[in-house]
């Protein structure tokens, strides 16, 4: 599971943004600004850089994440309210502005679009097997052009088998290419999300996903 970091003040606006990236995915950690940027250790600890930061109104954390060599290519999105726009100006140095209040569907599309800026995937990148398409710069699944609802790590999951079809990887390897660490959750958490994979993508494409005995799960792009 990647993580999010929360970077603001308000409690209220500071929640609101944990659950939304938790129901994307994400494992939302509360780091607090003070002259350095450090991660709430009851959130989780330090587990170095995040996939993505959301900074509520805490523009000074803008400069901290920038100046930081390890936090410099880290996407940032910056939530504001609409009367807090003209105050902060045209120059802030972030990957995506998100105005309050927004809806879940919104926050993703901020948080792939910053991702796909800082990583460099091109917006036409477009994995297409039969009928299912996998949009890398939108983060967007469809089978027969119907879109289908997936979480964050889901996508990662489905997205990187997808892009090494007819390879086959142990768990361990899965692990630590999507989840980028040992997860706590183990192997069983490649499992659970195999399953819960393969039960959106229906009948005609779960299939692709197949589980190979003792070792782990490959995708037949054939």
């Amino acid at each position: 599971m990647s993580d999010a970091w929360i970077i603001g003040n308000d409690e209220s606006s500071v929640s609101e943004a944990a659950r939304a990236v938790a129901e994307l995915g994400f494992r939302p950690l509360r780091v607090h600004a003070n002259g350095t940027l450090a991660v709430d250790q009851g959130t989780g600890g330090s587990r170095g850089a995040p996939a993505i930061a959301i900074v509520i109104d805490c523009l000074e954390s803008l400069s901290i994440l920038r100046g930081t060599a390890d936090l410099q290519e880290v996407p940032v999105v910056l939530s504001l309210d609409p009367d807090e726009i003209g105050e902060a100006g045209s120059a802030i140095d972030v990957d995506e502005l998100l105005v309050r209040p927004y809806a879940p569907a919104e926050l993703r599309a901020r948080i792939a679009r910053a991702r796909k800026q800082v990583n460099g995937i091109s917006a036409d990148d477009v994995v297409r097997i039969g009928t299912l398409e996998i949009d890398l710069a939108t983060y967007q699944v469809t089978v027969a052009g119907e879109p289908v609802d997936f979480t964050y790590m889901e996508y990662e999951l489905l997205s990187f088998l997808a892009t090494h079809p007819n390879r086959v990887f142990s768990r361990e390897a899965l692990l630590s290419s999507v989840w980028s660490y040992d997860y706590y959750g183990g192997a069983r958490t490649v499992d659970v999300h195999v399953r819960r994979v393969r039960a959106k993508l229906g009948a005609e494409h779960a299939q692709r996903l197949k589980t190979v005995r003792s070792v782990g799960y490959r995708f037949e792009a054939r």
